[in-house]
C-alpha cells in the first residue's frame, strides 16, 4: 500500500506556520471517512505573511503550483483556487 503524503505535508504547514484549515476528501479520511483522495484541499488565509510562510513550506514539499492565474495574494483574496503538486516520497506514486 502506498502511504499518504498528507502527514508530510500537515507536519510541514504546520512547522511553517501556515493558518489554514484542511478540507474536501483528505479531511474526510483523516476523520475515518471512506474517501479516496490523493490531492489536498486547503482554505489558505491571503496575507502577506502567512502567503510567505505557504511559500516556504510548498518549497520544502518541492511543490509545483499546476494552476492559472498565477499564485498570487490578489488572485487568492478573489476567491479563485489554486492547484499544487507536490513529490511523492521516494518509492511511491504522486498523482
Amino acid at each position: 500500500m502506498t502511504p499518504s503524503p498528507i502527514l508530510k505535508v500537515l507536519s510541514t504547514l504546520t512547522t511553517s506556520g501556515v493558518r489554514s484549515l484542511l478540507m474536501g476528501g483528505q479531511a474526510c479520511v483523516l476523520y475515518g471517512g471512506a474517501e479516496f483522495s490523493r490531492d489536498t484541499d486547503l482554505l489558505v488565509l491571503a496575507d502577506d505573511a502567512n502567503l510567505e510562510r505557504l511559500t516556504a513550506a510548498l518549497e520544502a514539499l518541492e511543490a509545483d503550483v499546476i494552476a492559472v492565474p498565477p499564485f498570487e495574494r490578489r488572485h487568492l483574496e478573489r476567491g479563485l483556487a489554486r492547484g499544487v503538486n507536490h513529490r511523492a516520497p521516494e518509492g511511491t506514486h504522486a498523482h
